[in-house]
């Protein structure tokens, strides 16, 4: 049996993710190897190429830069407020149907699926990081705006037969 030695390790076996998520939503300068630097917020970080992703508002557009892990020499935070952009980075990557409703018409849409499933025997819980997303069994996962087409599963057998009673629950609950 081989002995693995520190130095032969992937890197990311050596950091922490908690330290990858504190520059999360903040805007940050990278010092390239090259010399050069990237400003922007940071919508995410790939823990295995520790590449980031910098997103730099300018007017009413966006621009978007991938940094690439190896380049990274140094990373400095400019502002922590996560706040101001958070919702305006999530907004880049939602479908357009999920950016036109408001929270509380997805909540209420997340939580008339989740009673026609109850309704038809199955075990769903909210999971993800807000909540925002339903789980059967660990199986599958829908996704908001909570249609046929959000549902996520890796088992053919069981997104086929969730997928067809979304398509087939009635608009009315009274008529359930």
């Amino acid at each position: 049996m081989a002995e693995v030695i520190n130095g032969d390790q992937h890197p990311i076996f050596k950091c922490d993710p908690e330290e990858w998520m504190q520059y999360v939503y903040k805007q940050v300068r990278v010092s390239k190897d090259d010399g050069t630097e990237a400003t922007g917020w940071v919508y995410t970080i790939d823990p295995v190429t520790q590449s980031f992703v910098l997103v730099s508002f300018l007017d009413d557009k966006s621009q978007m830069e991938m940094v690439m892990g190896p380049s990274v020499q140094r990373v400095t935070v400019l502002d922590e407020n996560c706040e101001t952009y958070k919702k305006k980075l999530d907004s880049l990557f939602r479908n357009e149907e999920v950016a036109s409703l408001s929270e509380e018409e997805l909540e209420a849409r997340k939580n008339k699926l989740k009673l026609w499933l109850c309704k038809n025997r199955l075990p769903v819980q909210v999971s993800g990081n807000n909540g925002e997303m339903l789980s059967v069994s660990d199986a599958l996962f829908i996704e908001p705006p909570y249609g046929p087409d959000n549902c996520r599963s890796t088992n053919e057998i069981i997104l086929g037969r969730i997928q067809g009673l979304i398509k087939n629950m009635p608009v009315d609950q009274e008529e359930w």
